[in-house]
């Protein structure tokens, strides 16, 4: 990879396609066409028909050896996205990645929309995260649905406060906080950014609910940073971009809708 316009990605594959890294780069391919695409596997995950998802890691090591091979040529991307981690990882991989200071997208899969466990314990994730805020700041950006942001602060789902008791233990990273579809007539999605709360509320759009949508989402974000956008208005265009593709669906071989993978490009 060279040039300051990359996109790194980091995922689990799902051989259905409809979520993780092959996601993650139709997504990018759609969104921003111009940036230089690396991704690698961090798991092999078996999604859809109705079942509870499972994920065979792979090794710690050989993730490890793609990114060096990655870092070889000296460059460093402008944004990272990050998916599934597997346990074994999470302490490994996350420091080496902050080291490189590129902007990341972490989008926490710790369950997934047919049940059965993923990622990481949560616990051990946010003490990771929690640990290499100093360094990191408000560059990286972690994106949890609801459940994923109790599991990860470890209170209740229903939890007036979850947003802030999920700040401070990660202690100065942003979060986009994602619809806990309490209401039916509207989205409201809630950033997190340097102490402040940034709302992005619209109607909730009718239809079936694609496979994919966080991967797509967190990968967006990801484009719009890499293209050195502010992280507010890379949040604001990745949820406009989802917005108006996410109605586009294609039945998967899971039995599930997909989204589209070929797309608009991200907004100005």
């Amino acid at each position: 990879m060279s040039g300051a316009r990359g996109l790194w990605i980091f995922a689990g594959a799902d051989p259905s396609g409809g979520a993780g890294l092959w996601r993650d780069q139709a997504t990018a391919r759609a969104c921003a066409p111009e940036l230089l695409q690396a991704a690698v596997v961090t798991a092999w995950t078996r999604q859809g028909a109705g079942l509870p998802a499972t994920a065979q890691p792979r090794p710690a090591a050989h993730v490890l050896a793609d990114l060096e091979l990655l870092a070889a040529d000296g460059e460093r991307p402008a944004a990272i996205k990050i998916g599934l981690l597997p346990a074994a990882l999470v302490g490994e991989l996350l420091p080496r990645l902050a080291e490189t200071g590129a902007r990341v997208v972490l989008d926490p899969v710790l369950l997934a929309s047919d049940g059965g466990e993923l990622g990481a314990s949560a616990v051990r994730l946010r003490d990771v995260l929690r640990d290499m805020s100093a360094v990191t700041g408000s560059r990286w950006l972690i994106c949890p649905n609801h459940a994923e942001a109790a599991a990860l602060a470890e209170v209740a789902v229903e939890d007036p406060d979850l947003l802030a008791r999920l700040a401070e233990r990660l202690g100065g990273m942003a979060i986009l906080l994602k619809d806990g579809g309490g209401d039916p007539a509207k989205v409201r999605d809630r950033l997190w950014h340097d102490g402040k709360v940034y709302a992005l509320a619209r109607p909730r759009q009718s239809g079936p609910d694609p496979r994919g949508t966080g991967c797509a989402l967190a990968t967006a974000i990801a484009c719009g940073l890499a293209r050195g956008r502010p992280l507010q208005h890379a949040v604001a265009v990745g949820v406009t971009w989802l917005d108006a593709v996410r109605s586009w669906t294609n039945p998967g071989p899971d039995g599930r809708p997909h989204l589209p993978d070929a797309g608009p490009p991200l907004p100005a």
